[in-house]
């Protein structure tokens, strides 16, 4: 349980900000965001202990979509003059023949799923995908994980309270994973 830890540390971390803690715990979200491929289950977990539940997830939910808006510009930036040859990457060319309504459908899904949340950011905007379009996808994919994170986070803080809500919680998520796993080893 040695992430419990970090996310306690983390938490302490935050209140020592007061009434600023908002602002950091956004910042910090962003920092995670662009970095790419380090996991916010942390700043979630931190954010639920710190404001509560409800507060906590929409706080990690504004620091998710901030970090992925600024990233996906500086990936645009970075990346816009060099054209990858989508003959060579077979899941660039499907995104950018889908249409909006497929590419929305593909990264809100993408969202849903263990790819670190940088990688699904730079393929989003090395493709034609709209900005409005992949703001508001990365808005409703991030929401279940997020969700997740916070009221894991919480609940294994006061678990002498909410022990039923946590193993419950842990269940859906496990059972879920297991569906996925057993659906993509049938597709495979």
């Amino acid at each position: 349980m040695d992430w419990l830890v970090k996310v306690e540390q983390l938490a302490a971390w935050l209140r020592e900000f007061g009434i600023w803690a908002i602002a950091v715990s956004l910042l910090l979200s962003i920092a995670v965001a662009i970095l790419g491929l380090v996991p916010s289950v942390f700043i979630s977990g931190a954010n639920a202990v710190v404001f509560g539940i409800v507060p906590g997830f929409w706080i990690s939910l504004a620091g998710e979509v901030l970090g992925a808006a600024i990233s996906y510009w500086l990936y645009k930036w970075g990346f816009g003059k060099t054209r990858l040859k989508q003959d060579n990457w077979s899941w660039l060319r499907r995104l950018n023949e889908g249409g909006r309504p497929k590419q929305f459908s593909i990264l809100a899904f993408a969202r849903l799923t263990p790819v670190p949340s940088g990688v699904i950011t730079f393929v989003a905007a090395i493709s034609s995908m709209r900005y409005i379009d992949f703001l508001l996808a990365t808005t409703l994919g991030k929401m279940p994980s997020i969700a997740m994170e916070t009221l894991i986070g919480h609940d294994l803080f006061t678990i002498n309270e909410n022990l039923p809500r946590l193993l419950v919680v842990v269940s859906v998520v496990i059972v879920v994973y297991l569906l996925f796993r057993g659906r993509n080893k049938k597709k495979g």
